[in-house]
């Protein structure tokens, strides 16, 4: 898929994104679990420059677990989590999949912050897993 769009739950928040991910992975941190009100979160990682955003979004930032500021941005109306970027990898963002119109063309390909996934959620589809970040 080299265009893709989605949005937020109100459609406040509007995105559209040219070019293909670098990167789709599970997020098993704790952070991704609160966020998603689930065991995990599904995320698309890219170059920034690719995503053109319309609409409000609120940030909140956080110390993540290697020590860099990381924010997401939620819909400043109906708080919907669609974005999150990290000062480790300031030219990349990571667009949450649920967020997108169509994420059936998505394929995972690992699972990060391992150490952190629930002790009743089992793994078995063989991609790769790292206890933490992608690079650790």
């Amino acid at each position: 898929m080299t265009h893709f769009s989605g949005g937020c739950l109100c459609g406040a928040v509007r995105y559209v994104g040219k070019g293909k991910p670098e990167l789709t992975f599970y997020c098993h941190c704790v952070d991704c679990q609160k966020e998603s009100g689930g065991a995990f979160s599904v995320e698309i990682y890219l170059e920034r420059n690719v995503v053109t955003i319309e609409g409000d979004t609120v940030e909140y930032d956080v110390e993540g677990e290697t020590g860099n500021r990381v924010t997401r941005e939620f819909c400043a109306v109906c708080g919907c989590p669609l974005f999150l970027v990290s000062d480790g990898y300031p030219e990349h963002i990571c667009i949450k999949a649920g967020s997108l119109d169509d994420a059936s063309w998505l394929t995972p390909e690992m699972h990060i912050y391992t150490a952190s996934k629930l002790p009743w959620l089992q793994i078995n589809d063989g991609l790769p897993q790292f206890e933490g970040d992608m690079e650790e």
